[in-house]
């Protein structure tokens, strides 16, 4: 509402950087860094356009669409990470991987839908169940 893209993004970042230490320290974590370049290189990259870039992308997007619109964005991330992660990582299904794809997508299908359409589909449900 009015605020700047950048000092929004400067603002949620430090919140989160601060609570995140906050709770790592509270659980008796400490702090330390591997420096090789195999570590440094993805983690740069990763706060640079997974943060910093893509964060201040999702900001924007809020500002010209407003939110209720924007919020469909988050909805299918963990079904792209899965499908990316399992065409360039090699990534394994297991049990846990499926049962969450099958949550975030019916959670999908539960805000998506109209509330009497949800409403009738698990009436629907309900018989198969008993």
């Amino acid at each position: 509402a009015g605020i700047p893209v950048t000092q929004a993004n400067a603002y949620a970042m430090a919140y989160g950087g601060v609570l995140t230490l906050l709770i790592h320290f509270g659980s008796g974590g400490r702090l330390t860094i591997d420096w090789s370049l195999g570590y440094l290189g993805p983690m740069l990259y990763l706060t640079i356009f997974g943060s910093i870039v893509a964060f201040g992308c999702y900001m924007r997007l809020i500002g010209r669409i407003g939110a209720e619109h924007a919020g469909y964005v988050m909805l299918l991330i963990p079904a792209l990470a899965l499908l990316l992660s399992t065409i360039f990582e090699s990534y394994h299904w297991t049990i846990g991987g499926a049962s969450g794809l099958a949550l975030v997508l019916t959670g999908n299908l539960v805000i998506l839908t109209r509330p009497q359409a949800v409403a009738r589909l698990f009436r629907r449900m309900s018989v198969w169940v008993s």
